[in-house]
């Protein structure tokens, strides 16, 4: 009896291996974050902007490579100071400071989230989740508590 068990393990085991369940598992979390960690061109930009179709419409479309990269090594330091290196949560610190920094680093940005903020908590939501995947300040929001969110929205609303 003992046998078959240890056979039943083995085949389980096996048969995870080779559907690959352990590996995209583990790195399922992290694997929708693009962080640009070298400078971007003006060509890769281009391209990123391309593939959300918002970026017209929620601020991303006036962002240049420069400021991009502003963005994301503020955010960078945010997230290493916080000492929470495997995820980009409080990548901002948890600081409404540092999250105004942050939009502030693109005129753009800081105008669409104005509008959305006067709109409500849900359209500011919206708006966060509109932005895309390769921006940092999507991923700084959404890293914050609740709390610190909602100053957030309360502070752009009252701009």
């Amino acid at each position: 009896m003992k046998h078959n068990y240890i056979r039943i393990a083995a085949a389980t085991a096996m048969a995870g291996v080779a559907f690959g369940i352990a590996a995209p598992a583990a790195g399922a979390a992290e694997s929708h974050r693009v962080a640009a960690s070298a400078p971007v061109s003006a060509a890769e930009l281009a391209t990123l902007k391309a593939a959300n179709p918002a970026s017209a419409t929620n601020g991303e479309a006036e962002i240049t490579p420069q400021q991009l990269t502003e963005m994301t090594a503020l955010a960078k330091a945010a997230e290493s100071e916080s000492g929470d290196q495997h995820r980009v949560k409080r990548a901002a610190g948890g600081k409404l400071g540092s999250l105004i920094a942050l939009l502030k680093k693109s005129p753009g940005l800081m105008k669409a989230a104005v509008n959305a903020a006067k709109k409500g908590a849900r359209s500011f939501e919206g708006w966060v989740n509109s932005l895309s995947n390769w921006n940092p300040v999507k991923w700084a929001i959404k890293a914050t508590p609740e709390y610190i969110m909602f100053q957030l929205i309360d502070y752009l609303a009252h701009l």
